[in-house]
């Protein structure tokens, strides 16, 4: 019963108002609350993976990249700022996506890991064949630069998310 008191036919009067256990109920009658409990443990797994798998690539980016993003950004460099925040979402989008649909951890963390070197390749291409004096332009405060290369991630991080859906 929810720790409630029945009201009446599947009603039920709970800490939170009166409401329909049928709504709460799931397949084979399992109740809302134990699949969630049940569930619970799932979601804080994924979470902590994708925590992870993120402080990994942005750690990895940080390292690749000519210029020292958080240096920059704690010095106010608004150009470092854009850009690294556009690439992060850029990750993090295809990563969110591949979470929904993937069949297990390990499984997230080989597409999470595909997401990492697709906005590595995304640095690479527009620093070392498009503008090959973009970092340099970044670390003078270049807020174009920097607009550029974070939204040029984050356009192809949005691609990419399409195109990891099964």
């Amino acid at each position: 019963m929810l720790g409630g008191r029945r009201l009446g036919r599947n009603r039920l009067r709970g800490p939170f108002g009166a409401f329909n256990q049928q709504r709460f109920e799931g397949p084979g009658g399992q109740v809302m609350v134990a699949y969630f409990t049940g569930a619970l443990p799932h979601f804080f797994a994924y979470f902590a993976s994708a925590l992870a798998l993120a402080a990994g690539f942005m750690l990895l980016y940080v390292f690749v990249t000519p210029h020292r993003e958080f240096a920059l950004i704690r010095e106010g460099n608004s150009a470092a700022a854009l850009q690294l925040t556009g690439t992060f979402l850029g990750f993090a989008i295809p990563v969110a996506v591949v979470i929904g649909h993937s069949v297990s951890i390990p499984d997230m963390l080989l597409w999470g890991a595909v997401a990492a070197l697709v906005q590595l390749a995304v640095f690479a291409l527009i620093a070392r064949l498009l503008f090959k004096g973009i970092s340099d332009r970044i670390t003078q405060r270049c807020a174009a630069s920097g607009i550029f290369v974070g939204g040029m991630g984050l356009g192809v991080g949005v691609l990419q998310a399409a195109c990891m859906v099964p």
